[in-house]
């Protein structure tokens, strides 16, 4: 037993020359009035922010003894930390002083194998001196170095570079540490990366996380800063470092294309207007070709030109051309290439378009078939339709059934009498 309490001893001295400075309880310091917590193996209570934790205890005897010990981890919001054994025996004090700004006091202490958990009653109380303080810093910063570099400027066709070091700047190894970058929706991410990291830190170790972004169009685009968070004894600590801009130089070539209807009879014009505009910040020498669509003829106008367009600047084409297909027709899609100073080049495309070119005989003799069929009264069997579609389909003819007039059957009737008498009487004659 006596060699295990040295061996915390030990343990507690290396932890006291290693987090900070721990002496027993000085007559010259006046502490603000005690507060007494009851802490279960593995509690932790927060008193005015320092976390105080009962890490550990002496092994259970069959009954409580004089000779047990409390094993105390305390940390704080001023990122310090420290160790800490007390007991009430001659060989280890029950109170102990933290840099004279905590005073920790250890009332009672129980193990024992006939109880749910070891626990000890301990006394807190604060310096009432608030020169001996330390400067407030985050836990973050105070744990952390972040240094994080990227590109400023870069070309269209150019990558843009980020690297970020982090360094543990505590001796404690921290297993759970999350990395997230937040990138705007213009940006391609480079497809071998990943866009969130989980690392874990060894002590005083430093790692880099290094990707790359090309950017979709031209122009000034603002980074929100990488958000870093971290778990570690049950809480999670999280930093945001500073935002950034990166600005993309290039051309970036517009195509849109219009008409001035989608539908139109036969034989009839439309014109149709191309678009193009520059909405980067360099010149590029464009050329703009198009299609006619089946069956159109043009009649004035130009389906194409080339010329050097700055930045922001913009030009239009507008051509008429004469439908002479009915039906609906695709008008193709426009094509624009271009190239700049710096050879970066590309092709981009408008969208394709549809247009109904009606022919006006067809919709008359459509209407004038329905207006007939729709003004007579007669009955609808849909098993005749079906067998005289089928008859139609296989060539044969559709026999034995006679045709219904409507209202006019009558005279239908009469003027059969009357042909079948002329067919007799032919008959009869020849």
């Amino acid at each position: 037993m006596k060699q295990k309490i040295l061996l915390f001893m030990g343990l507690a001295v290396l932890l006291m020359n290693f987090c900070g400075v721990v002496h027993a309880q000085s007559d010259e310091i006046e502490w603000l009035d005690a507060q007494e917590y009851t802490l279960y193996w593995g509690d932790e209570v927060n008193h005015s922010g320092y976390f105080i934790k009962a890490a550990d205890f002496s092994p259970a005897k069959p009954k409580d003894t004089e000779n047990d010990y409390v094993m105390l981890t305390i940390t704080s919001i001023y990122h310090d930390s420290w160790g800490a054994i007390l007991a009430n025996n001659t060989e280890i004090s029950n109170n102990t002083a933290f840099d004279d700004r905590l005073n920790i006091t250890a009332l009672e202490i129980v193990t024992g194998n006939d109880i749910p958990s070891p626990y000890t009653v301990i006394s807190v109380a604060l310096s009432n001196s608030t020169g001996s303080l330390p400067v407030k810093i985050k836990w973050m910063d105070a744990t952390f170095e972040f240094e994080k570099k990227n590109s400023d400027e870069v070309y269209i066709d150019e990558r843009a570079y980020f690297t970020l070091e982090i360094k543990n700047l505590k001796g404690i190894p921290l297993e759970s540490v999350s990395i997230q970058e937040f990138i705007p929706q213009e940006f391609v991410f480079d497809p071998d990366s990943e866009i969130k990291w989980n690392l874990s830190f060894e002590p005083f170790e430093t790692k880099t996380v290094s990707y790359s972004l090309k950017a979709l169009r031209p122009g000034t685009y603002a980074f929100n800063g990488t958000l870093i968070r971290i778990e570690h004894e049950g809480r999670t600590y999280s930093k945001e470092l500073n935002a950034s801009n990166i600005i993309v130089h290039g051309p970036f070539i517009n195509l849109s294309k219009s008409m001035s209807s989608d539908s139109i009879n036969l034989h009839d014009e439309v014109n149709i207007t191309l678009n193009i505009a520059n909405e980067g910040d360099r010149a590029a020498y464009v050329t703009v070709s198009d299609q006619l669509p089946v069956g159109a003829v043009l009649l004035s106008g130009d389906t194409g030109k080339s010329r050097v367009l700055r930045a922001d600047e913009s030009f239009s084409l507008t051509y008429s051309v004469r439908m002479d297909k009915a039906g609906d027709i695709v008008i193709p899609a426009t094509r624009a290439k271009f190239v700049d100073s710096k050879e970066y080049e590309g092709t981009v495309y408008s969208i394709k378009k549809l247009i109904h070119v009606k022919d006006p005989n067809e919709v008359m003799t459509e209407d004038a078939y329905d207006d007939q069929v729709y003004s007579d009264d007669y009955s609808y069997d849909e098993e005749y339709e079906a067998y005289q579609d089928d008859a139609v389909q296989t060539g044969q003819s559709v026999a034995g059934e006679e045709e219904d007039h409507g209202k006019l059957q009558f005279l239908y009737d009469i003027l059969g009498s009357i042909a079948d008498f002329l067919k007799n009487t032919k008959d009869k004659i020849l």
